[in-house]
């Protein structure tokens, strides 16, 4: 779909902008997010939702264990009667662990596809720098086949105590035979399951896996961000210009139409924090002074010009009086 916009070489001007949402109100947001710069932004925002989704997912399935350990420090919570007991929580984490690795590959794919429509260099030496244990990323990947086309992953709880400090901690745990019964592991991903000692446990290694993937997703926003930043500045000021002309249009209309019997000051919690309004209040009532200071509150497009302050002041009743203040 080609807009007003698309039909006119770059860099564009405010009244450019302004002709196109004349023309065609709804194009101009989308000819914006056509440009180089936009769809690297809005790929970027997909991808950081995505890694967002995968780190939630995470901290979800290590709550559920963390639970799991407070609430069975409770004997009650041992009785038959009790209706949540291990098993629930047990089939809970295998929910929550069928998540992580279903996120982790939807985050896999869209990061591939990411690099393929934008190229970042160094990626690929970053990432053998920052994911340093050995097969553990095939692992989780495959670990979602495993539940998917195997069956989900049977688990045990261990309650370890620590007598020296005193402490007491839940782990799940799966037994690496229930793992490697299955053959359709790749080679590092089932070395790596052959040299973990004992039992898998699942809050080691997804809080590990957390913490790299964090450091590499953080790693290539910033990469992106400063290898496209020419393309994503001419974005973000085509957005900003964009914006302040909506805004423009949308407090002329407001102010346009105010009701003269109207009180103004009860719509100020609306548009403002406390501590702006607490600014406003500061300078006295129906002032220029104090209209300036809720221009400089609200107006972040510095979109105000004369014709708009003046319909302002009519809608506060600021007298002539005020301006020799």
């Amino acid at each position: 779909m080609t807009g007003y916009l698309d039909t006119i070489s770059h860099p564009w001007n405010r009244k450019q902008i302004m002709a196109a949402m004349t023309h065609k109100f709804m194009e101009v947001q989308p000819s914006i997010d056509r440009t180089p710069g936009g769809k690297i932004w809005n790929d970027l925002k997909g991808l950081d939702d995505t890694a967002w989704i995968f780190y939630t997912s995470i901290s979800e399935l290590i709550d559920e264990i963390c639970i799991f350990g407070e609430r069975s420090k409770d004997a009650e919570f041992w009785n038959k009667s009790n209706e949540k007991t291990a098993d629930h929580y047990t089939r809970e984490v295998k929910r929550k662990l069928y998540y992580c690795t279903s996120s982790l590959m939807t985050l896999v794919d869209i990061s591939r596809n990411f690099d393929k429509r934008h190229k970042v260099d160094g990626s690929s030496i970053k990432r053998s720098e920052i994911f340093t244990t050995f097969g553990l990323h095939n692992f989780l990947q495959d670990l979602r086949n495993f539940n998917t086309h195997w069956r989900i992953a049977e688990a045990n709880w261990s309650i370890k105590y620590d007598m020296e400090s005193g402490t007491r901690t839940a782990h799940f745990q799966i037994d690496k035979k229930d793992f490697l019964a299955w053959s359709n592991w790749t080679a590092n991903a089932k070395k790596y399951i052959q040299e973990l000692e004992g039992s898998v446990d699942v809050y080691k290694i997804l809080a590990t896996y957390k913490k790299q993937a964090q450091a590499y997703y953080a790693w290539h926003k910033g990469a992106v961000i400063e290898q496209n930043a020419e393309a994503l500045q001419q974005y973000f000021e085509y957005t900003r210009i964009h914006e302040g002309l909506r805004q423009y249009q949308k407090w002329n209309m407001l102010l346009s139409h105010a009701k003269s019997d109207t009180n103004p000051y009860q719509y100020l919690a609306k548009f403002l924090s406390n501590s702006q309004i607490e600014s406003v209040l500061s300078y006295p009532k129906q002032s220029e002074q104090q209209m300036d200071a809720l221009i400089r509150a609200v107006d972040t497009y510095q979109i105000c010009d004369q014709n708009l302050k003046a319909k302002l002041m009519k809608v506060f009743s600021v007298s002539d009086s005020s301006l020799n203040l």
